[in-house]
């Protein structure tokens, strides 16, 4: 509607909200539900704009602003009211004149009201309720006028100005327009929420009401009556009566105040049927605008008008600050899903997490978060603060405008989180430092040093690490003495942090991938799918090297019958490598076995934590997988599969290059496309080299607890999980001032009480495992939908595996249902057909190694595990993000 300068409210083309403003749109929204708002138009932000620049106004409100900056009250207070005259006392054009004088006559109304409706109106967390002025029972053409130049002016009385200067808003960029309805002669009238603004109950409608006009109501000068409404039900759960000795009415030629009569001051204002019927009008506007509503109505004749809608953005005084904070499992569940031991948290998060990880990526935006938390622990375990991610979203340029509702796919937790967030206030958002100049200064350095940061530099940082860590694995522990394995774990946190801080780097590389994404989607035809095409069989990966060399350890058990028969036998590990080792085929196959654990057995399900056994440790859980492989040698063949993948991805590669005809845009597909491979291999590499100092840490700590326990101050080698690493440096100088075998078996207590508990994804306020209530799920749901990662499409029956060191198997040709993957869920993605999630993204571990192995795979897919069974036979389409129950 561009160029366009008045619009009906029942107007059938597209209207523009900056245009219209926010009160406006939300009549023309109830219009088109089809419910009963008073006829009338609105006068555009534009002809606003026309009105300053056609009588020379705008660089006097340039000067004025500039001068309000920096005036006393006094002097304030003059430049307004100076202001707010000169816009008034400004002729207002003929053109326009004549456009209002023609929408007026065609309205045909006795009485009107004209309502300012500001263009930067009730914007989330901020309500300009009541700033602005409203002009009741106009009479005639040029009171109408009149009244809308004084709506212009009223941006500039001193509680608007103090209200934009206090939030931060520009003085220059909000505009106003302005509604021109008729006006209802009200026999009653009030407001209403759709949610409880004292409680923050959402199945609740609270109505007041006061006698007459509402403008007296919204004044303060009556105490409404009041209706609590089950907004289920549409029944009323309670009405409160109260004294009304005044009420407010439309005059012959403007509005009064007159006195009730004494007999009705005590009498309700509207029955409880009337109550009911806006409680359901109120539910159906709240249901269309999408979010919690502060509705203006009014009753004549007993017929419901509704004469204004804005979002709820007052803070419930019912909720503190620390009820209003919104905590999110994910992406933390990938690498931390279960709780989290003493030492693990004192050794790798506190500080180290913060300070070393997020911090540098704060820095770079020119964010500083103060003292509020990245993360705390929910039930034991690790929750990110989202209210500190919407904070740093909502100050950045552009972070308002990003909609990251389709990256949640069908998960209800994160889709919530994003509502919620969009539209919280921003005292529920901690109270972080920007500086928009100096992030707008510092963007091109930015660029530059992105632009710096090289494949050939992933490698440089892998190569150090790789050499750091063969000299930690040469450290003969038995060796050292309880002092110096204290230093040596001190070092180790050093080196830690050493490898955080090239968080920088990760970022940078792996901002090429969403890119590419982007950009496939606009120059080939199969749009983002090709770009996952691009990122298969790259080789090199960590963890999908580990799935295939464990499949070829299986192809070398099966080569042998002695040492299949071995392996398919139901005895333990350690009774098999006894046998095996008497054969010489056995021993060929130890040498491999070796090899493997070498190579991966630092590998483990959650292996960020220190408390948890690896691979190594644990040979009787690779057996199981080596058997159930071995038993599908001649059905699949994943190292074959691998291959083609990867023939297929260097053929397409050339396809893309072939297809480019434009060297610029090739040469640009070419850098995308190298970063964004090499970006996924350094994502997973450098995480496994981090995985191996974790256990080089795990190894010192178990032989440190051994020696502890040898001297009675521990009960048990592994209490040394269950305390914190500064406990553990004052043990072993003998300065532990507290009781050790209680402070652990309270911890332990602690631990397992926590493993107990099963807390949601998203967490909103406080967590009460006493009161936590799981979501409803849709047991009869047959489509699915959720983020695509991997592209491809796959049939086959489900296997719901809900731990990767359980007994559960997947079977050949079996797509894989989990709840999330991490490196320890590799090997089952050696026989899948395909991976449904119910979390993840698309840099998460599951989505890169389902892309390395060619695996169709869908994430954030909610409650999967839940609806989907196994046997089930589902079908997925990684290209779309769908996923079907077929049978």
């Amino acid at each position: 509607m561009s160029g366009v300068e008045l619009v009906w409210l029942d107007a059938g083309q597209t209207v523009d909200e900056k245009a219209v403003g926010a009160k406006a749109m939300s009549l023309v929204r109830l219009k088109r539900l089809g419910l009963n708002v008073p006829a009338g138009f609105c006068i555009t932000e534009g002809v606003f704009r026309q009105h300053l620049e056609q009588n020379n106004l705008t660089g006097q409100l340039t000067s004025a602003v500039d001068a309000l900056g920096r005036a006393e009250r006094p002097a304030k207070v003059s430049l307004l009211s100076d202001l707010r005259q000169t816009i008034i006392e400004a002729p207002l054009a003929n053109r326009v004149r004549t456009k209002i004088e023609q929408h007026y006559r065609k309205l045909g109304a006795e009485r009107l009201a004209v309502r300012s409706s500001a263009t930067a109106e009730d914007l989330p967390g901020h309500s300009f309720a009541g700033q602005h002025d409203t002009y009741l029972g106009i009479t005639d053409i040029e009171g109408c006028i009149q009244a809308i130049k004084k709506c212009w002016a009223s941006l500039w009385t001193e509680r608007a100005y103090d209200y934009r200067q206090k939030n931060g808003f520009d003085h220059l960029d909000v505009s106003m327009a302005v509604i021109v309805q008729s006006a209802v002669a009200a026999d009653a009238s009030g407001v209403l929420f759709t949610a409880d603004p004292v409680t923050g109950r959402s199945d609740r409608i609270i109505i007041e009401a006061c006698f007459g006009l509402g403008d007296i109501l919204v004044s303060g000068k009556v105490t409404p009556d009041r209706f609590e409404v089950d907004k289920n039900k549409l029944t009323v759960i309670s009405h409160t009566l109260s004294q009304k000795k005044i009420m407010s009415v439309l005059d012959d030629a403007s509005v009064r105040e007159r006195v009730v009569e004494p007999e009705r001051t005590s009498t309700g204002c509207i029955d409880e049927a009337t109550a009911t019927n806006l409680a359901a009008l109120a539910k159906k506007a709240e249901a269309r605008l999408g979010k919690p509503q502060d509705i203006e109505w009014a009753v004549h004749n007993s017929e419901i008008f509704l004469l204004q809608s804005r979002p709820i953005t007052t803070i419930e005084p019912g909720k503190s600050w620390e009820d209003r904070q919104i905590w999110c499992s994910n992406p933390a569940k990938e690498v931390m899903p279960d709780v989290v031991t003493p030492m693990t948290s004192s050794m790798l998060f506190e500080a180290t997490m913060a300070e070393g990880f997020f911090d540098p990526v704060f820095r770079m935006l020119c964010v500083d978060r103060g003292d509020h938390p990245v993360y705390a622990l929910v039930a034991g375990r690790i929750y990110f603060n989202a209210n500190l991610w919407g904070a740093i979203l909502r100050r950045l340029p552009g972070g308002r405008s990003l909609d990251l509702t389709k990256l949640a796919g069908s998960h209800k937790g994160l889709r919530e989180v994003v509502q919620r967030l969009r539209t919280a206030p921003d005292q529920d958002l901690p109270d972080i430092k920007f500086s928009r100049l100096r992030f707008f200064l510092k963007m091109p350095l930015a660029i530059i040093g992105t632009l710096r940061n090289t494949p050939r530099k992933g490698d440089r940082i892998l190569g150090t690490m790789s050499v750091e860590n063969e000299r930690w694995s040469r450290l003969d522990l038995s060796s050292l003495s309880p002092e110096q394995i204290t230093t040596c774990c001190q070092e180790l946190i050093m080196d830690f942090r050493e490898v955080i801080s090239h968080v920088l780097y990760l970022f940078s590389i792996l901002a090429a991938l969403p890119i590419l994404h982007i950009l496939c989607a606009k120059w080939f035809s199969d749009g983002s799918s090709r770009a996952g095409k691009l990122l298969a069989g790259l080789g090199g990966m960590d963890d999908a090297v580990a799935g295939l060399e464990l499949w070829q350890l299986a192809v070398t058990a099966n080569a042998s019958p002695e040492v299949k028969d071995l392996v398919l036998s139901n005895e333990d590990w350690c009774t098999i490598e006894g046998k095996l080792s008497q054969l010489d085929s056995g021993k060929r196959f130890l040498e491999s076995w070796g090899q493997f654990m070498t190579r991966h057995g630092h590998h483990c399900r959650a292996e960020l934590e220190l408390y948890n056994r690896r691979w190594f440790e644990t040979p009787d859980y690779i057996l199981k997988l080596l058997r159930t492989y071995v038993t599908q040698i001649g059905e699949i063949d994943p190292v074959e599969n691998y291959s083609k993948r990867a023939h297929e991805r260097r053929q397409l590669e050339q396809q893309c290059r072939r297809q480019l005809k434009n060297p610029i845009k090739r040469i640009i597909f070419n850098r995308l496309l190298l970063r964004s491979q090499k970006g996924s291999i350094f994502r997973e590499n450098v995480k496994s080299e981090t995985i191996k100092l974790i256990v080089t840490a795990r190894k010192m700590l178990l032989e440190l607890g051994k020696r502890l326990r040898d001297k009675a101050v521990l009960k048990d080698q592994d209490d040394i999980f269950f305390l914190r690493f500064e406990e553990i440096v004052r043990m072993v100088r003998g300065e532990a001032d507290f009781d050790i075998h209680r402070v652990v078996a309270g911890r332990r207590a602690e631990y397992e009480r926590n493993k107990s508990i099963t807390p949601p994804d998203v967490v909103f306020g406080k967590f009460d495992a006493d009161k936590s209530v799981s979501d409803v799920v849709d047991i009869e749901a047959d489509v699915l939908d959720g983020l695509a990662v991997s592209p491809g499409a796959a049939t086959g029956k489900a296997r719901v595996i809900l731990k990767a060191d359980t007994d559960e198997q997947l079977l050949a040709g079996e797509i894989l249902v989990a709840p999330f993957t991490d490196p320890g869920w590799t090997p089952y993605f050696v026989p899948a057909a395909g991976v449904v999630m119910e979390e993840g993204g698309i840099l998460s571990h599951g989505s890169i190694v389902a892309r390395e192995y060619g695996i169709p795979a869908v994430v954030n897919v909610d409650c999967a595990t839940k609806i989907i069974k196994t046997g089930q036979t589902i079908h997925v389409d990684g290209s779309r993000g769908v996923v079907r129950i077929l049978r």
